[in-house]
């Protein structure tokens, strides 16, 4: 007669709780609701990753996303004139009809600079002068291309300002056409520095030889870029 195998004590122990975890999950299943959930008592690690959808999130709830700042980069797109904390303008002047007023083409940081464009000779003669807002400022000019001349050349004004000797200079200093780089430093640490080209020669002059170096309509032309430290509201 085969002997009948009993079950050892141990095995018993095992089989029951291994009944009563299971129960106890599928009870657990069907009885626990979000009513049951105490309020903040879940983390987001204790969520399945990506599980979450627009069904479950009221956008409406959802808060302003801060505005990113990026290195290097416009602070805003609809005005882009501040790059890496500096200030960046460009100058456009390029009038269709000549005129002895002054307009401003630049404000920034204490210097100013004007432009026109009156007549000689039946075509434009340009016109610029920088002003400085405030005394004490330094101007420093670089002349390249220059019609009259052909070879570089400076100008220099160690104390630049309003009350100073020389109140204003012409970047164009007579010449007809040329390039110019130049420096405005103030004691505060504010700088503005600039590379414009002028050309005061155009198509519709009744000379064909104006040598008219950017082939271009208007009566006179002065444009180029400017970079400083200080605020663009400045």
């Amino acid at each position: 007669m085969p002997t009948r195998l009993r079950p050892s004590a141990a095995l018993i122990i095992a089989g029951l709780s291994l009944f009563v975890a299971i129960g106890g999950t599928a009870y657990a299943t069907a009885k626990i609701s979000g009513k049951q959930i105490v309020n903040h008592s879940i983390s987001g690690k204790k969520l399945i990753t990506n599980t979450l959808g627009g069904t479950q999130i009221n956008e409406s709830r959802l808060g302003t996303v801060p505005r990113a700042h990026a290195a290097g980069k416009a602070d805003t797109a609809t005005n882009a004139d501040t790059v890496g904390h500096l200030t960046v303008r460009k100058i456009f002047y390029a009038p269709k009809a000549l005129s002895s007023t002054p307009t401003t083409v630049l404000s920034l940081g204490g210097l100013v600079i004007k432009a026109s464009c009156a007549e000689v000779n039946g075509g434009g003669a340009l016109d610029v002068n920088a002003f400085s807002a405030v005394d004490h400022a330094h101007f420093t000019s670089q002349m390249w291309n220059a019609a009259q001349f052909g070879r570089a050349y400076g100008q220099h004004f160690p104390d630049f300002g309003p009350n100073s000797a020389t109140r204003l200079l012409n970047l164009s200093d007579g010449n007809p056409w040329g390039e110019t780089s130049f420096t405005y430093a103030r004691a505060n640490g504010i700088i503005v520095n600039g590379q414009v080209s002028f050309d005061s020669t155009d198509l519709n002059t009744a000379n064909p030889g104006d040598n008219d170096i950017f082939d271009h309509t208007a009566k006179c032309l002065f444009t180029g870029v400017v970079i400083s430290t200080t605020a663009a509201k400045q």
